[in-house]
């Protein structure tokens, strides 16, 4: 009997512990963890941006890993090839508000269409509609103010349809 307890303890604890060189899959995390733990953050990085946006360009959410999103969002001309920005990059406002105006479809006023459509006035043309509350291009968002943002951008979509 000692003996049959001893094996089933030993054969429990070995399922429990991972063996070496094993790589264990990471449990998904549901979309309201993701927006809580986004919430929560004093700063969104440019990976949750990322995220968000191609969930609102797509209208699904996606657990691919950053750099097949990143691709992906190049593909539809929201993020720039050029941007060395990393997943961890603290989140800018200009930033967001450029990416916010190419998912949208928002072309901007008569400057941002004689000199393109940068972060100053896609911030501008943000702020104008009322996607973003005031700031300047390099202020960094919070999680908070990120999902803010996020919001009124789906607002604002499910308006223009």
């Amino acid at each position: 009997m000692k003996k049959r307890w001893l094996a089933t303890l030993a054969a429990a604890l070995a399922a429990a512990i991972p063996l070496s060189g094993t790589q264990q899959e990471k449990p998904k995390e549901s979309r309201t963890a993701y927006v809580r733990r986004i919430y929560e953050k004093d700063r969104a990085s440019y990976g949750d941006a990322c995220r968000a946006i191609l969930s609102l360009a797509a209208g699904e959410h996606t657990d691919a890993d950053f750099a097949a999103i990143q691709k992906d969002l190049t593909g539809r001309a929201i993020v720039e090839e050029g941007w060395a920005l990393g997943e961890d990059s603290p989140l800018t406002k200009g930033t967001l508000a450029v990416m916010l105006c190419r998912a949208l479809g928002i072309k901007g006023g008569l400057t941002a269409s004689l000199f393109g459509l940068t972060r100053r006035y896609a911030l501008r043309e943000c702020l104008h509609i009322g996607l973003m509350e005031s700031g300047m291009t390099e202020e960094h968002i919070s999680g908070r103010e990120f999902i803010d943002v996020m919001t009124n951008g789906e607002n604002y979509k499910s308006v223009q349809k």
